[in-house]
């Protein structure tokens, strides 16, 4: 029997009363859990309400798959969420970056306790401040760090940046380059912290086409990356949001 904190990537219904949950786990990575019965279960030690999105939990399990579904023996609520749930904005970003998570934990199935840390914080940072419609592309970026394509900040006076090879260039080496007011923006992004990225009043259309670079630069990089289905939503959400 093993516990672990985890957080809460995505649950979907299974049948008329269960759910299953994906958790990003502090000690164990990514992992998949069979909740019987918790849709109509007025008693016992697991309710539905634990395990929304993003969701910050403890958990207690056997753990004896390493691959499948396991089952949660008992979990509580770690750090209560207050607001990502109740506001539009910040739900839809949820949303999002839930998607992304599931493409990009698929490659993490080992713990890696630095990337745990990162996440945590990010969720309740988005809980805790004022939403930021910048939020994404700054979560986006920072996250390169722990998976490992992190852009080389050497060379930033170069005039575009290769997502190919991740790094600034001063020569056109391929058609995947960020250039122009995007380039500045992007430079932004990487210098900023999440408390400075307020300052940064972006235009709709470069915000777009920033995410759309950076969901190319996952997909060069990561062999099973799939670019979320909800970011069509998620961008007509934001169309009228500066």
């Amino acid at each position: 029997m093993i516990e672990t904190p985890a957080l809460v990537i995505s649950s979907i219904k299974y049948g008329d009363s269960s759910l299953i949950t994906t958790c990003y786990t502090k000690y164990y990575g990514l992992k998949s859990y069979l909740l019987k019965g918790v849709l109509i279960s007025r008693k016992g030690k697991l309710s539905k309400g634990m395990f929304q999105t993003f969701g910050l939990i403890s958990l207690i399990s056997n753990h004896k798959k390493k691959e499948g579904l396991n089952f949660i023996n008992e979990a509580r609520i770690r750090k209560p969420i207050k607001s990502i749930h109740t506001s539009i904005y910040k739900s839809t970003v949820v949303i999002f970056l839930s998607e992304v998570l599931r493409s990009v934990l698929k490659e993490e199935k080992e713990k890696n306790e630095e990337l745990y840390n990162f996440l945590e914080a990010m969720i309740l940072w988005l809980d805790n401040k004022n939403f930021n419609s910048n939020f994404h592309l700054k979560f986006l970026i920072d996250l390169t760090r722990y998976i490992g394509f992190y852009p080389n900040t050497s060379n930033n006076d170069y005039p575009y940046f290769d997502l190919n090879n991740g790094s600034f260039s001063n020569k056109v080496n391929s058609e995947n380059l960020i250039l122009g007011d995007d380039l500045k923006i992007f430079k932004n992004l990487l210098e900023l912290n999440f408390d400075q990225i307020e300052m940064l009043s972006l235009t709709n259309n470069i915000r777009k086409n920033i995410l759309d670079q950076l969901m190319i630069y996952y997909g060069i990089h990561l062999q099973y990356f799939n670019p979320p289905k909800s970011i069509k939503v998620f961008n007509d959400v934001f169309s009228d949001k500066k």
